[in-house]
């Protein structure tokens, strides 16, 4: 977390070489201490920055599982995709005619939790929420490597035919 936060305060110090300056409201430099006072000299700079649980650009990203690995992570997904289902029939009573490819994209930890999560495709931000939701609460067993591994998975949704 450290290196992360390192690695924003100087992203952070170069983009204000580059960057034209922030309003007022959203300026890092602190206001002046009430009362006017001098203070003694030039103060340092505060460093405002927001930390997401993203990898450092530098940190490689964890690798995707193979053979058997690969097949038993498929399995417990599509075990589970009644869940994601779910999310996409609750959204389907509000957008009658919402369908599409939805990738959804996680890390499984070191200790087979799912650690992160996206979901993108399809422009409905309550569906990719939910997604994202099921995702994180899913747990697989333990990589074989000890480390973590990177998952991609669509699903393709078309709302069933009226009957």
């Amino acid at each position: 977390m450290l290196l992360v936060a390192a690695f924003a305060l100087c992203a952070a110090a170069r983009a204000e070489e580059t960057v034209p300056p922030a309003p007022p409201e959203q300026a890092a430099e602190p206001a002046p201490p009430p009362g006017g006072g001098d203070g003694g000299g030039a103060k340092p700079k505060a460093a405002s920055m927001a930390i997401e649980e993203e990898p450092a650009m530098d940190e490689a990203a964890p690798p995707a599982p193979s053979g058997e690995e690969r097949r038993l992570i498929g399995d417990y997904i599509r075990s589970h995709t009644r869940e994601i289902r779910d999310c996409y029939e609750k959204r389907l009573q509000e957008r009658k005619t919402l369908q599409g490819k939805l990738v959804a994209r996680f890390d499984i930890g070191p200790s087979g939790r799912v650690i992160g999560a996206t979901a993108e495709g399809m422009g409905d931000r309550e569906l990719a929420l939910c997604v994202v939701k099921v995702v994180r609460g899913w747990e697989f067993e333990k990589p074989q490597s000890g480390g973590k591994l990177r998952i991609g998975y669509p699903w393709v949704f078309t709302p069933a035919p009226s009957q």
